[in-house]
């Protein structure tokens, strides 16, 4: 079975990073969720409506939980990172130790894809731990460049699946290095493992993500791969 995602271009309105911004340091958990954001340890984390987080930092690593509630086939949630300061020194690694995946959509789904749209001059990409396969029995699948992990299997309507937390390296791990500017997308592919081309509307989330040097403008686009499952 083959998957694949055609290019993309989207105009941004450029918004300035908040350059004045202190370092986030958190004692506790720092909860996300519907349409918000916060900054934790050096990253401005934005969640759209259908996504809750529970963030708390390591180290040089944030640790994140996460709940997502998919509410009609093809959809896309995303989550934007972008480092609060150029002279701040962000978290480098950011850990999904955990993620509940609701399927409210009315259909099944055949799959489900995790990617990593970059707009900073340093690629973000999945590092050596991804989660076992919640909703069938293969891996999943990872492209050549490290921003595209894939699923297949089958989760039902109104059914619920688990990712992560089963043992210490089920779990979906980020490398963030300096510079990096990405948006977490996570996209349900129907009933039958179909294409999924992300709708335009799910773009929103790279507003105010990067600053381009007075262009007032940022091309994102999703690499054009092939994944044999």
């Amino acid at each position: 079975m083959f998957r694949s995602y055609r290019k993309i271009a989207i105009a941004v309105g450029a918004l300035a990073i908040g350059l004045g911004m202190s370092h986030g340091a958190f004692a506790g958990a720092v909860l996300i969720e519907q349409d918000s954001s916060a900054v934790v340890d050096g990253w401005d984390i934005s969640t759209p409506n259908g996504v809750s987080l529970t963030v708390t930092t390591n180290g040089n690593q944030i640790d994140i939980e996460k709940v997502a509630n998919f509410n009609y086939p093809d959809q896309s949630l995303q989550i934007g990172f972008s480092p609060v300061s150029v002279n701040d020194d962000p978290a480098t690694t950011i850990d999904i130790t955990n993620e509940t995946i609701f399927n409210n959509s009315g259909k099944s789904f055949g799959g489900f894809d995790f990617l990593l749209n970059n707009v900073g001059t340093t690629n973000a990409t999945f590092g050596g731990d991804v989660f076992v396969n919640a909703i069938g029995s293969s891996a999943g699948s990872l492209n050549s460049s490290k921003d595209l992990l894939a699923y297949v299997g089958n989760q039902a309507a109104g059914a619920t699946a688990h990712w992560g937390g089963t043992s210490a390296s089920d779990n979906l791990l980020i490398d963030a290095p300096a510079g990096s500017v990405f948006v977490f997308d996570e996209a349900s592919v129907p009933g039958g493992g179909s294409s999924v081309p992300l709708p335009a509307a799910a773009w929103q989330s790279l507003i105010g993500l990067a600053t381009l040097g007075g262009l007032g403008l940022a091309r994102r686009q999703l690499k054009q791969s092939s994944l044999a499952l």
